[in-house]
């Protein structure tokens, strides 16, 4: 039952019908609105769900993977990318309708971001991912406002099996990723504090 919902609610939405509610999708479905609620608190609760279920699957496929439990925190992040575009291919219609929609697409947000999050504390403890203050804590902000822009990017990306997709990738991923790691700030950072340090010795020496 619950697929049917949700294979009726995606036919209504790409079909370009404007009533996509519980009303018309129970009916394609050949279901009561009273049924619809038993699986469904809304009809943006389906779209949630799809979403979810996205979720879901990018993560069964990363973790059945032997050489992605090697890789670094922010070759994870990576990895996440190429993995999400090809499992979520078959749903690439729906995405392109929903994507763009707060009350559809927040529980993904949330699920990704918490990811994120994880991977970042990770990345800290084996040093990684340069901690830096109260700044560590945007990196998975700073991490979904990139995958968002590489999920329009590929929503509208019509170059052979997505390869213009593959190299956004590659090239918006560079620079957030490597600025999460140490890089020569830091060590500007650090010298300037020894300078400083040192300089203050001195002058406690001198007096």
């Amino acid at each position: 039952m619950r697929d049917k919902i949700i294979s009726a609610y995606k036919d209504i939405l790409l079909k370009g019908i404007e009533s996509v509610n519980t009303y018309t999708v129970s009916k394609a479905a050949g279901i009561s609105e009273k049924d619809f609620y038993k699986y469904f608190s809304s009809i943006d609760a389906v779209g949630r769900a799809i979403w979810s279920e996205l979720f879901d699957k990018v993560q069964e496929e990363l973790n059945q993977s032997e050489v992605y439990k090697e890789y670094s925190s922010r070759e994870k992040m990576l990895a996440y990318f190429f993995t999400f575009f090809d499992v979520a291919l078959p749903e690439k219609a729906f995405m392109l309708k929903t994507y763009f929609k707060p009350s559809i697409i927040e529980e993904y947000r949330k699920s990704y971001r918490d990811f994120i999050a994880h991977l970042v504390e990770e990345g800290i403890e084996k040093q990684e991912i340069k901690e830096r203050f109260t700044i560590s804590n945007y990196y998975p902000d700073a991490i979904w406002l990139l995958h968002i822009r590489l999920l329009h990017f590929w929503l509208h990306d019509d170059s052979e099996n997505h390869i213009d997709t593959e190299k956004a990738i590659e090239v918006f991923s560079k620079v957030p990723l490597e600025l999460m790691g140490e890089n020569l700030f830091d060590s500007l950072f650090d010298s300037l504090k020894f300078t400083f340090e040192r300089f203050n010795l001195d002058k406690i020496k001198i007096f």
